[in-house]
């Protein structure tokens, strides 16, 4: 009985310990310009995680392909303990041009859902992120943060789960080129008779879209942009310049990710060069 009683005390003294170690989100890192923190939302088990980035007013953080000018963040979890795997998912970006060209980013505040796998799923996961960014002004500057956040096995109810949740609805889903859906890719069409070779790319988007596009590596292919004539408010088609190709490089069999990118999420269809 005594041992029962000892038991029951520990589990209860432990219980709360626990789960405060996935009740609450990491310090801040702090930059000029930006903030970065670890969400531990209902991760591992039950739910991603997430990294937020906080942007003062005026600046803006790159996606995972940041467009003509810019630097994709990169992450750097080697020091976490337990870690069996880190997936990054991505909300739809915006579009921005200026003098430098056009690319891909974030503004605001951005919550990045990241699903998290214990090697060990007894045990806690002790999460430690080194991140390099670029973050911009007038001007953009790298920018460095770090962060860590222990993940009890189980733990629901942590810091963020709502604004994880939202930022899930954002992250485009995988569609089919010509899906029968609010949004989609209706149709690409390769033109090899002008140089460099374009693709036309026509869409269903039922308010103000961008495209975006994604190249086999050592391409460096242009942001597609609206057709001539197109609806500047809400175009249905684009133009890609197959343009920043490496010497000698063939079309055929290369694999491009387009994702229509609609505000509130988008789609991401893969499109095999002919």
């Amino acid at each position: 009985m005594r041992s029962l009683a000892l038991a029951a005390l520990t589990i209860a003294l432990m219980g709360p310990s626990a789960a405060a170690l996935a009740a609450e989100a990491s310090a801040w890192s702090a930059v000029d310009g930006a903030a970065i923190r670890l969400l531990p939302g209902n991760a591992p088990a039950n739910g991603p995680a997430g990294l937020e980035i906080r942007l003062d007013e005026g600046w803006k953080t790159y996606w995972r392909s940041p467009g003509d000018a810019g630097i994709p963040p990169t992450f750097d979890w080697s020091k976490s303990e337990n870690l069996g795997g880190v997936a990054v998912l991505w909300p739809a970006p915006s579009r921005f041009d200026d003098e430098g060209g056009s690319s891909a980013v974030y503004k605001d505040d951005v919550v990045l859902p990241l699903k998290v796998t214990a090697a060990d799923p007894t045990r806690p996961v002790r999460l430690v992120l080194s991140l390099d960014y670029a973050i911009c002004h007038e001007i953009c500057v790298p920018a460095k943060g770090s962060a860590e956040l222990t993940l009890a096995p189980g733990a629901q109810g942590g810091e963020g789960a709502d604004a994880i949740a939202e930022a899930g609805k954002r992250i485009p889903k995988e569609e089919a080129i010509g899906a029968d859906g609010p949004s989609a890719i209706s149709k690409v069409t390769l033109d090899t008779s002008v140089r460099p070779a374009r693709l036309t790319i026509d869409v269903k988007a039922p308010s103000a879209s961008s495209l975006f596009v994604e190249a086999p590596a050592k391409w460096y292919l242009p942001m597609p942009n609206p057709a001539p004539g197109a609806d500047k408010a809400n175009p249905q088609q684009f133009v890609l310049q197959l343009d920043g190709l490496p010497k000698n490089a063939t079309l055929g069999g290369n694999e491009l990710r387009f994702t229509l990118s609609t505000g509130g999420g988008g789609i991401e269809s893969l499109y095999r060069l002919p």
